[in-house]
């Protein structure tokens, strides 16, 4: 008997103590249900009534209470700015006249010159096999161009003429010299002129009465030469030179200078001049 008290005590007591609780808690379950909305008999019951105005400042309400959820705000388009391209408005301009370019020459280069020279007169063997005479002289040039230049000569000459006199000579030339080759160092040059010439001859070949003759005389001459240059200011000439020359003294008519065997007078002459020299240039 007294294990069946025992089963009883610990089995019927908590099934007693379980169906009092619900009875317990009506009050508070009644107080609940006039808050809230709930089934009669349940264990847990939610808010439906919002709360009053005023209350809950400080809590956002959560999404779908009171107002209806709004759609997500897509994020705002990427804007890529880009610079507009600079327009360049370009005016047609006509174009400049060609441009020829012509070189401009340089100018001809000036030069005067003193010319200083020694030669010889080629006027045959002469009546005594002795005629030959020797010339000194000196001239002035002026190249005003490199292919042309004037001179003019001052010579003077002494020996034996063509008739055995004792002759002393002073002439004066005039010349125009035409270089053929001017760019080079060695030139080639022609010449040709005028002149007019003075002489005193002595007739000393008796040893005795010694007879003077004086003559006059105007010709030209013509020859070929060559220049070479030796450096910028000096130049080494050689030429040759024929000349024909006549007498205008006023005694030409009595007393004429040649006279050959058969009687027949000339006062016409010529002969042969070799001669060299030095010109500086300045």
């Amino acid at each position: 008997m007294r294990s069946s008290n025992t089963f009883r005590r610990l089995f019927v007591l908590p099934i007693a103590c379980a169906f009092a609780l619900p009875f317990a808690l009506t009050p508070s379950t009644a107080l609940a249900q006039g808050e809230k909305d709930c089934a009669p008999g349940s264990w847990f019951c939610g808010e439906t009534t919002p709360p009053p105005a005023g209350a809950n400042k400080d809590l956002q309400p959560l999404p779908g209470e009171g107002t209806a959820q709004k759609p997500a705000t897509p994020p705002p388009p990427v804007i890529v700015y880009q610079p507009a391209p600079t327009t360049v408005i370009v005016q047609p301009r006509e174009a400049p006249p060609a441009y020829y370019y012509v070189p401009r020459r340089a100018p001809p280069k000036r030069e005067w010159g003193l010319n200083l020279h020694v030669g010889g007169l080629l006027i045959g063997q002469g009546r005594d096999d002795n005629a030959g005479m020797a010339m000194v002289g000196l001239g002035l040039r002026y190249r005003m161009v490199p292919a042309f230049a004037i001179e003019a000569d001052l010579d003077f000459a002494g020996g034996r003429d063509y008739n055995g006199y004792r002759r002393k000579e002073t002439a004066f030339g005039f010349n125009g010299l035409v270089f053929l080759n001017p760019k080079s160092k060695t030139q080639l040059y022609l010449l040709g002129g005028f002149g007019w010439s003075g002489a005193t001859a002595v007739d000393d070949r008796s040893g005795f009465d010694q007879n003077e003759y004086k003559y006059g005389y105007f010709g030209g001459q013509a020859g070929i030469g060559l220049e070479f240059r030796l450096s910028r200011v000096v130049a080494l000439n050689f030429d040759f030179r024929g000349f024909v020359r006549g007498r205008i003294d006023d005694r030409k008519r009595d007393y004429p200078e040649f006279v050959d065997t058969n009687g027949r007078t000339t006062n016409t002459s010529g002969g042969g001049l070799f001669q060299g020299g030095l010109t500086f240039y300045f």
